[in-house]
């Protein structure tokens, strides 16, 4: 899974990659007139749960969900519709718009102010437009195609084009429709920005510390739904520069009981609807993440697909229920074990051996 973070220049963007990535990115940030290589980085998911699992079996190695983050170019307001990185935009999985709050007369906004319920507006409507642009693209090719030959599935496309069409143009993003199954699937492959899952996360100033729990409260007149989180890119910044027992204290010393990167994933995993199972190999004790209502079978295929095509029975247990217990023979002794079918929807924190058929 690829998640973009981008917005305006200056914003904290990079700062919010290394900190994920827990690595440095060298050099000055990249601007979207700028062709390069968007920095990329493969980041581990923190996961207690895992790590109670993981403790059960000392001897195997523990493999935590991956994520792969992308520190896409800074913006220049405007700038979307337009990017020679749109394309790479579009294959994102899900956006994180970093919005400055920070203040710092020598560091200049784009937009000449800090307000970041104007940044978040301005940029969601860069969003939809690049969307209604690809819209009225395409309907006006299967206007001129319809005319020629009757097909009924491009019928349908426009169909649904003209009615996605007037909610794009009064500035409401896709996400905001609901879709069936048959209509996610034509919308596929367009990678439509306003339909991708987005978090907004604001890069605060120190003194506005107190408001990282509730950052809304800093954003009136941001609607309520729209998806929040906060960090303080100054003092996460100096976080990486410190061993474990000095971090501790210095964490400490601002009332900091958590770094970004916990939050941060957990509130992406909520706006992306995932959740979590695990399995136990005999060489590592994994996790592993999928969507909210998957079926058991495409779970299996997520570990291999040869497990999909043979899967026959899951083998399942709550992994509370597992660590309570101690072992897996412990827990089957005691009839927690479950077998559950193809159809069976896997729940958050389950723990599952898939039997299949070689």
């Amino acid at each position: 899974m690829i998640i973009s973070l981008f917005g305006y220049h200056q914003s904290g963007k990079t700062c919010l990659f290394e900190i994920l990535s827990q690595r440095k990115i060298e050099g000055h940030q990249l601007t979207s007139g700028q062709r390069h290589e968007i920095p990329r980085a493969v980041c581990q998911v923190p996961d207690p749960r895992l790590d109670l699992l993981s403790s059960l079996y000392p001897e195997r190695k523990k493999v935590q969900v991956h994520l792969e983050i992308e520190d896409f170019p800074g913006l220049a307001s405007g700038d979307i519709p337009t990017s020679q990185y749109l394309a790479q935009l579009r294959k994102a999985e899900a956006l994180v718009h970093v919005v400055r709050g920070f203040r710092d007369p020598t560091i200049i906004h784009p937009r000449g102010k800090i307000n970041p319920v104007d940044d978040i507006r301005c940029l969601t409507e860069e969003l939809i437009l690049s969307d209604l642009v690809m819209v009225n693209g395409r309907l006006e090719k299967l206007e001129k195609d319809l005319r020629k030959i009757k097909d009924p599935e491009a019928q349908k496309e426009k169909e649904l084009l003209e009615k996605l069409r007037p909610l794009l143009e009064q500035g409401s993003p896709i996400r905001e429709y609901h879709l069936t199954a048959s209509e996610e699937k034509m919308l596929r492959g367009f990678c439509f920005l306003s339909l991708k899952p987005i978090l907004h996360v604001i890069n605060l100033d120190e003194q506005d510390l107190a408001s990282l729990p509730n950052p809304e409260l800093l954003l009136p007149g941001l609607a309520p739904e729209i998806p929040v989180l906060a960090f303080c890119g100054r003092i996460e910044k100096e976080l990486l520069e410190l061993e474990e027992e000095e971090r501790q204290i210095f964490m400490g010393s601002y009332g900091l009981s958590e770094t970004t990167p916990g939050r941060f994933f957990r509130k992406l995993y909520e706006i992306m609807e995932l959740i979590n199972f695990y399995t136990i190999g005999k060489d590592e004790v994994r996790a592993w993440a999928v969507k909210k209502n998957t079926p058991a079978v495409k779970a299996a295929g997520e570990i291999h697909t040869d497990i999909e095509k043979g899967f026959i029975r899951a083998e399942v247990i709550p992994l509370v229920e597992l660590v309570k217990h101690g072992s897996w023979q412990k827990a089957r002794e005691a009839g927690l074990l479950r077998l559950e079918g193809k159809d069976y929807q896997v729940q958050d924190g389950d723990v599952i051996y898939f039997r299949f058929a070689q």
